[in-house]
């Protein structure tokens, strides 16, 4: 048996499968295998190790970034 290269990986693959070129805070905490409160604290301190974007008042996350923390290729 292989084991992912993050956790929950079932529901992690679905998120990044579907993402577009960002996902949620919270969507990349369920990737990251972190609190979704834990995320937005780090997101808002630049320190998620991810590219955070601002867009006004939301925070989003860069998909490849994401993508790349977690040992995946780039989407094609």
């Amino acid at each position: 048996m292989t084991t992912a290269p993050f956790p929950n990986h079932g529901e992690s693959r679905r998120i990044l499968a579907e993402a577009g070129p960002t996902v949620s805070v919270p969507e990349a905490a369920k990737v990251l295998g972190i609190s979704r409160g834990l995320a937005y604290e780090l997101a808002g301190r630049n320190e998620l190790g991810v590219k955070v974007l601002r867009l006004g008042s939301r925070l989003r996350v860069s998909t490849a970034s994401l993508r790349e923390a977690v040992g995946l290729a780039p989407a094609a």
